[in-house]
């Protein structure tokens, strides 16, 4: 049958799931119980007159299939009974044999008394004439009823990127037939409906009874594409992508063998029974039990759903009708909305719409109050250099302000383009980077999005977005209140004064902020006045009552974590021509000016587009920049994450790999996808680029073996540090390599098929000699300004010179 929706909500409750549950069980634990305890001769007795009316209630299929149900556990249950008489193992082997004969007796019986469902099965007819195809799977045109009216179709999709389509049949009479696919036939008489249902796994079929709005579902997965529907008989063909067999069906085999459901009536539309099921019964009594007003909510449909774009909609995002002291108010309250009162009673408000807005959004807040009546509140309009406010649900009414509930945005730094954009996603969690594994891969956690309460002026002279606004809570309970003070010149952000219960915090403060996942920080940014831009980070930490302040000497975009004592936010780090492409080498060509005379240069360009990075900080004494790589111990996976510092194991030399990425870029994490496209600089000046991380030094750190992902291929190259040569392999090494070093004369490795097979002992060893390795005709590295470069990096030797490298000085040869 084709799906209906799911709802927002669980349909049926825990509690009524697990009784459905015991009571099946009980259906077929209990006959089962209640003949084994029988002797062997009332067990028989039971089992012969259970079969005796089976024959006899055959005619009813219903009572036939239950009868049959009782006869299946009466036969088990004769089956304990008969072990148990007969002694030893020769009762088991006689209940055993039981259950065997009695089983294949019993479905026998079933099949012969027509009780049992056979598959229906299309008869092939071979290849089909090209002017007696019908519409194609894929699509089609304008369809009309045998009466000659048109037939809506809505809700057009794929089951696949570019696979056959599927849509929603609205007819003439309020019929809506959902998820069918594209190729639909009537019958030849009008009576009968019929289209495949594609899917994924297994196609089936839906005939729709246009007379008694019956629609019967086939598990017969023959037909992609309708041919013709006449004659008592549905003719088609299979998958055009596989065989385009021909097949035709008897439509009496498919009404006899098909599950069916009876459609009903929901105001002017029939559906599936489904939809009934979803619809609110009861009124709701929404009144304050104290209060002088009374309040109620009843369940709303619009008169006329066919001719709506979105019948469903009304159905999907249910409705109640607003009565306010027995009169229709001509709002609607949403079903997962309730009102908030003011405590005398006087007041209350709540996200409610008009009775004539056909879509569910916007549904803005309205207060209503006795004596002024209705008022609708203004919504927040984030201003440009601000986190995105989403305003929520109300909480509290008070006299002169609206306790709401609101989160931030979550800001994303894409990575697709090195980090060129910061995303506003709308998201309550994210995905973060919660650490590393022992193998330099990425452990994922979750970031959430920062809560608050904004509190909604109700005195119309003072607008929204001079609301004062409620911070999430702190370890002790309490919570810190940014309370507005003005506009920046420009407009582009506001100022506020921070209050943490009676500790008032110097300063002004914007609105981006971080409660620490502790609760003990919170984390702030320094309102600076255009056209300087905010640029200084400031960490309150309540129970010592101090100000941990840093000046990143950078324009500060967002505050993006605080976990673990370690801030994470992102800065503008210059801008980058739209006519150049970013990489870890070079990701601005434009740096910005200093920031107390930034604001010009952060506003809306064309031809150029601003660029961020990500900034560690860690709380302890003082806010402590951390940096952008880490070292390792050991020998990194090919998954492994981020930049990092690979030390030689005497020491004397590093690899320092930074810019991998897995193939598909973005955001997320991919923390199991094997990474590709590093670029290696070593502390003796060694560069290469197209790298990925697995990697392993020599025990004299003369020789580092890298890897190279290349189209689904792994490669090896050797690096002679000491004579700037580079070997590279010939043949390809395997999936997934990580390096367990040189030994014995030889490298050590082994291969890992499954991105997250990478426990010590796992994976197929492998080994070349270092004799082989270096026997292949080697790259020799040009020394160019101090770094020695493979020819191909020649033209971006003046990046790599521009690199920051002091942070490979302590492995520096001396």
């Amino acid at each position: 049958m084709p799906p209906v929706p799911e709802s927002d909500a669980p349909t049926e409750s825990l509690p009524r799931l697990l009784l459905g549950l015991v009571w099946q069980l009980a259906v077929l634990v209990l006959p089962i119980l209640l003949v084994a305890s029988l002797p062997l001769a009332g067990a028989a007795a039971s089992v012969v007159g259970l079969a005796l009316v089976l024959i006899v209630v055959a005619r009813w299929p219903r009572i036939g299939k239950g009868v049959s149900s009782l006869l299946t556990s009466a036969v088990i249950g004769a089956a304990f009974s008969l072990g148990a008489t007969l002694p030893g193992y020769w009762g088991i082997g006689a209940g055993v044999l039981w259950v065997f004969i009695g089983l294949a007796s019993a479905a026998t019986l079933e099949r012969r008394l027509g009780l049992a469902s056979a598959p229906v099965t299309a008869e092939p007819i071979g290849p089909v004439a090209t002017g007696a195809r019908g519409t194609s799977a894929w699509g089609g045109g304008e369809l009309l009823t045998p009466e000659g009216e048109p037939v809506r179709t809505l809700g057009w999709g794929e089951i696949a990127m570019g696979g056959p389509v599927y849509t929603d049949y609205l007819m003439p009479d309020g019929v809506l037939l959902e998820g069918l696919g594209s190729s639909a036939r009537f019958s030849d008489d009008g009576r009968y409906f019929a289209a495949p249902i594609p899917s994924r796994g297994a196609w089936s079929l839906a005939v729709f009874d246009r007379q008694l709005r019956r629609l019967y579902h086939c598990a017969n997965d023959a037909f992609w594409e309708l041919d013709a529907f006449s004659g008592g008989e549905l003719r088609g063909r299979h998958s055009p992508l596989v065989s385009d067999q021909g097949y035709r069906l008897s439509l009496e085999a498919v009404l006899r063998e098909a599950t069916c459901e009876d459609f009903v009536a929901i105001g002017d539309l029939w559906l599936a029974p489904g939809w009934a099921e979803r619809q609110q019964q009861a009124v709701l009594d929404l009144s304050l039990p104290t209060g002088p007003h009374r309040l109620r909510g009843e369940p709303w449909l619009p008169e006329r759903l066919r001719e709506r774009d979105d019948p469903l909609l009304p159905l999907r995002y249910p409705s109640y009708q607003l009565w306010l002291d027995d009169a229709p108010t001509g709002l609607l309250l949403p079903d997962d909305a309730r009102p908030v009162w003011r405590a005398d009673g006087l007041a209350f408000a709540c996200r409610l719409r008009d009775t004539a807005q056909e879509r569910p959004w916007p549904c803005p807040v309205r207060v209503w109050e006795a004596g002024p009546g209705w008022r609708t509140l203004d919504d927040w309009q984030p201003r440009e250099d601000e986190p995105r406010l989403m305003l929520e649900a109300p909480l509290a009414l008070e006299p002169t302000h609206l306790v709401m509930q609101a989160r931030f945005d979550l800001p994303e730094l894409d990575q697709m383009a090195h980090g060129n954009a910061v995303h506003h996603i709308f998201n309550e969690e994210l995905e973060r980077l919660a650490g590393f594994d022992a193998w330099g891969r990425a452990v994922p956690g979750l970031r959430a999005a920062t809560r608050l309460e904004l509190l909604h002026p109700l005195g119309r002279a003072t607008p929204v977005m001079r609301a004062d606004l409620r911070l999430a809570p702190l370890a002790d309970g309490r919570r810190p209140l940014l309370e507005w003070q003005r506009e920046s010149a420009d407009g582009l952000r506001a100022a506020y004064r921070c209050r943490i219960g009676e500790w008032v915090l110097e300063g002004e403060w914007c609105l981006d902020h971080r409660v620490s996942a502790c609760g003990r920080y919170l984390a702030l940014v320094a309102f600076a006045e255009a056209p300087a831009v905010p640029h200084r980070l400031v960490v309150a930490d309540v129970p010592a009552r101090r100000l941990l302040g840093i000046d990143l000497g950078l324009p500060l975009a967002r505050l993006m974590d605080f976990q673990d004592g370690i801030v994470e936010l992102a800065v503008v780090t210059g801008r980058l021509a739209d006519t150049r492409t970013a990489s870890p080498l070079q990701t601005i060509d434009q740096p910005p000016p200093p920031v107390a005379s930034a604001a010009d240069f952060l506003t809306r360009r064309e031809g150029s587009q601003l660029c961020y990075a990500l900034r560690r900080l860690r709380v302890g004494a003082a806010l402590e920049p951390l940096p952008d790589w880490r070292p390792l111990s050991q020998p990194p996976a090919s998954n492994a994450y981020g930049d990092f510092v690979l030390p030689a194991p005497a020491g004397g030399n590093a690899a320092w790999l930074f810019g991998s990425r897995t193939a598909y870029g973005g955001a997320y994490l991919h923390e199991r996808l094997p990474r590709q496209g590093g670029y290696l600089l070593t502390a003796c000046g060694c560069a290469l680029a197209d790298l990925a991380p697995a990697m392993a030094w020599s025990a004299d750190g003369r020789y580092l073996a890298l890897t190279r992902h290349d189209d689904g291929e792994w490669h090896l190259l050797v690096l002679d540090t000491f004579a700037h040569r580079l070997h590279p392999w010939p043949d390809p090494i395997g999936p997934m390599p990580r390096f367990e070093g040189f030994s014995g004369g030889a490298l050590h490795w082994r291969n890992h098929p499954y991105h997250d097979d990478v426990a010590e002992e796992a994976g197929e060893p492998r080994h070349l000699p270092l004799d082989a390795l270096l026997g292949v005709a080697p790259e020799a590295l040009e020394a160019v300004d101090g770094l020695w470069l493979p020819p191909s990096e020649r033209p971006r030797a003046a990046q790599w010179r521009r690199l920051d490298t002091a942070h490979l000085d302590p492995w520096r040869p001396q």
